[in-house]
């Protein structure tokens, strides 16, 4: 478990240990959802995989869109 400062506006530095094990870089787009009062973040693109192959699929770009227009994540 790390251990990280909020800072002004509500941004969180993970640290580069972290980002690593996630396989994210600068940039890239992460989901944040709450679960039992814990903050999860899940990278976009293994979201995208997921729901390409439960409904099979091969449009990521579509999948992609459609994530980013929906609320309901």
């Amino acid at each position: 478990m790390t251990n990280v400062v909020i800072k002004k506006g509500g941004l969180i530095e993970l640290p580069k240990v972290l980002m690593s094990q996630l396989g994210l870089t600068v940039g890239k787009k992460v989901v944040l959802s709450i679960r039992d009062k814990e903050l999860l973040i899940k990278p976009v693109e293994n979201i995208t995989e997921r729901i390409t192959d439960s409904i099979k699929l091969e449009d990521k770009k579509l999948i992609e869109e459609i994530i980013e227009t929906e609320e309901w994540m």
